[in-house]
């Protein structure tokens, strides 16, 4: 790869471990989706923090953090990182199917959290657990150094997280 170090208009050789990211607009709307919901994601777990900060209730405050770190912070970072890493950019269907699968999974164990459901609970882990292994399946053979490799400890640490959480509410 080439960098537009140096000199104007004069491309200098990346050194061998650098990262490779590829960055076209079509990979940024892939992430599109993504981020759009991680935002609204965001957004209401600080109203459900505020609503709640007079009197919090514990399932409450649950819900604001999984929120925010879950459905905010780690699809913005899983759908953005995807987007960049991919050696070949998934199909419209794929990115719509893994979107809607990581959502529904967070939305049934939210419901299923408050409503201490642990058929839903399961049902619904399983769905994000689905959608963590497209994550990784869409992003094989990508290479990058570290990038990748923080992405996959990423979808590690919250595959592990959804594992406790089920494990937690089922004890």
């Amino acid at each position: 790869g080439y960098s537009g170090a140096g000199s104007p208009g004069v491309l200098m050789p990346y050194p061998a471990n650098t990262p490779t990211i590829l960055l076209s607009r079509d990979r940024l709307a892939a992430a599109g989706p993504f981020l759009a919901v991680a935002a609204l994601a965001t957004v209401s777990g600080g109203l459900v923090a505020a609503a709640g900060a007079h009197a919090p209730m514990q399932k409450m405050v649950w819900m604001a953090a999984y929120l925010v770190l879950v459905v905010g912070v780690a699809q913005a970072a899983l759908g953005a990182s995807q987007a960049l890493l991919a050696i070949r950019l998934p199909s419209a269907r794929v990115l719509i199917t893994e979107c809607m699968l990581f959502n529904a999974g967070n939305a049934g164990v939210i419901a299923g959290t408050l409503l201490s459901s642990l058929s839903l609970l399961l049902a619904a882990t399983l769905l994000f657990a689905f959608s963590l292994a497209m994550f990784l399946y869409t992003t094989r053979g990508a290479h990058g150094g570290w990038p990748i490799y923080a992405y996959r400890a990423l979808l590690v640490i919250v595959a592990g997280g959804a594992i406790v959480g089920v494990a937690l509410v089922s004890s």
